[in-house]
């Protein structure tokens, strides 16, 4: 039996919004090895528990619809990170969320990649409200949800046993709810 996956490929000025695939594994080893880099997403990792992390986004996209995509550079095609809508199982809700491996940070790919999932939030997914949560000490995803025009709509407990801020993105002028 093969399973083949409806992943919407997106492109912005400088980026394509990819499926996941088998061969983006030593991007994600790369990723989780380092503590500094992957911290705020349960790393440091192994290369084997990096690659579940990998098969995890690929199975989100096939049993809920939505999920992360890989982010590349359209011109050269390098893999610099990943960025996409989630929805753990048991979290109060769904989310935005991002990664990026450090030598591709403070160029604005995060929000750039970001901008195009929350307009594919409301848009494609029709969703009411695209959300996203971090850790208190996450103060780069902070910085970016602001940049983002994100504002805090609520604090939770979340089944980790962390609290942590939510916030709502605006939807783009223009567009309706």
């Amino acid at each position: 039996m093969t399973l083949t996956l409806n992943v919407p490929t997106l492109t912005t000025e400088r980026l394509t919004l990819r499926a996941p695939r088998h061969g983006d594994a030593a991007i994600y080893a790369a990723f989780f090895a380092s503590s500094q880099a992957s911290g705020s997403y349960g790393g440091p990792l192994r290369p084997d528990q990096a690659f579940r992390v990998l098969c995890n986004d690929v199975g989100h996209w096939a049993l809920m619809g939505h999920g992360k995509w890989i982010l590349e550079r359209t011109d050269d095609a390098t893999v610099l990170g990943g960025c996409g809508l989630v929805k753990p199982d048991g979290w109060p809700s769904a989310e935005l969320t991002w990664w990026l491996l450090p030598e591709h940070r403070g160029s604005g790919y995060a929000t750039e990649a970001s901008h195009a999932a929350i307009q594919y939030g409301y848009e494609t997914l029709k969703w009411d409200v695209v959300e996203t949560h971090m850790q208190d000490e996450n103060t780069a995803a902070r910085e970016l949800t602001i940049r983002l025009g994100g504002s805090k709509s609520r604090r939770v407990a979340f089944p980790d046993a962390i609290e942590r801020d939510v916030f709502a993105f605006p939807r783009a002028a223009g567009h309706a709810p």
